[in-house]
């Protein structure tokens, strides 16, 4: 699954003169790309990232990095959280942010000779993380778990609540578990609402998950696996019984064999 693909979508949100501005959204803890085409770069001159300043956020301009005569220069920036692609693909001057937080969120350009010099800005939304959950409990007995998993498109997700030890759980005559979704016009986020209403008291809350493998249904059914090592009188138990079974025949044979053998009589 391709993370520049999946947890971010763009949308062109101006146009100035040769300078382009896209929209950037992705969520807490995602990596998100922030792109960049560059076409005929003047490979002989500079061309770098930089935060762009933002008053009202009280952010200042900061250079992410920049890259001249082969020399690729953070700055001091944490070099780990930034993948670029420009060094296998000249015209492609995007960069990807790994685990993206909301400190993140603002405005980028990246700047290049093409061979004048140009700006294409990126503005990065951070959405917050794509997984919540609450509980509650009903006062007439009874706990509910509700999840919502936030994706940038309609993908519909395999939500599985599980417990701590692993298990998983699904629909029984203790628990119920449904699943809607909406959508967000306005920032077009699709919302997948789990819901868990279950009687059972269980010894740790349970967990809402994406794309979680769980035991065959054949256990899942049984609630039970087979124990690799069983008790040792059973072994023992079923080594013994065998053998003496066997023993007994084989006395029994016997016995029969010599009660046939009558003495010879002489006669007188």
């Amino acid at each position: 699954m391709r993370f520049f693909l999946l947890s971010a979508f763009f949308v062109v949100s101006a146009v100035a003169g040769d300078d382009i501005t896209v929209t950037v959204k992705g969520f807490e803890k995602d990596d998100v790309l922030l792109p960049c085409d560059c076409p005929n770069r003047d490979l002989n001159k500079d061309f770098k990232w930089q935060v762009e300043e933002d008053e009202e956020r009280g952010v200042k301009a900061k250079l992410i990095f920049s890259y001249n005569d082969g020399t690729l220069d953070f700055k001091g920036n944490l070099s780990h959280r930034y993948e670029t692609f420009f060094h296998k693909d000249s015209s492609n001057c995007s960069v990807l942010l790994k685990n993206i937080t909301k400190e993140d969120q603002g405005k980028y350009s990246c700047r290049f000779y093409s061979p004048q010099y140009r700006c294409f800005f990126v503005n990065l939304v951070v959405c917050g993380t794509p997984i919540f959950q609450h509980s509650e409990t009903h006062p007439n007995g009874g706990n509910v778990y509700q999840c919502v998993v936030k994706l940038d498109s309609y993908k519909e997700p395999n939500i599985q609540w599980t417990l701590n030890n692993g298990t998983c759980l699904s629909n029984s005559t203790t628990t119920n578990i449904s699943t809607t979704y909406s959508l967000d016009e306005e920032t077009d986020v699709h919302y997948f609402h789990s819901r868990l209403e279950t009687e059972s008291n269980f010894l740790s809350e349970p967990r809402c998950q994406v794309n979680v493998t769980c035991p065959s249904a054949m256990s899942s059914k049984s609630g039970t696996s087979k124990d690799p090592n069983p008790d040792p009188y059973f072994r023992i138990l079923c080594k013994g019984v065998p053998v003496v079974l066997v023993l007994g025949i084989l006395l029994i044979w016997c016995r029969r064999g010599t009660s046939h053998n009558f003495p010879v009589r002489e006669d007188v």
